[in-house]
């Protein structure tokens, strides 16, 4: 299982766009995904890209919880 995420800036044509990057299956594999969120200028880009990282580790931790208690009732079994 790979996690992570994060965001980044590009520059293009001499501006800053903030993009959130993470994890994803992709049926074969994990692989990395970019998300464009806006222009870097832009509080409101930055601020969405922390609610996505937020919201990424939200549901990581919710599927580790979640393998955890399968492990868990594998053992008692």
């Amino acid at each position: 299982m790979r996690i992570g995420c994060g965001f980044k800036l590009h520059r293009i044509k001499g501006h800053d766009y903030v993009y959130f990057w993470h994890y994803e299956n992709d049926g074969r594999g994990r692989k990395q995904i970019q998300e464009y969120v806006g222009p870097a200028r832009d509080e409101s880009a930055r601020g969405e890209a922390m609610r996505r990282m937020g919201a990424y580790y939200d549901r990581c931790l919710a599927e580790i919880q979640r393998r955890r208690s399968l492990l868990s009732r594998a053992a008692r079994t």
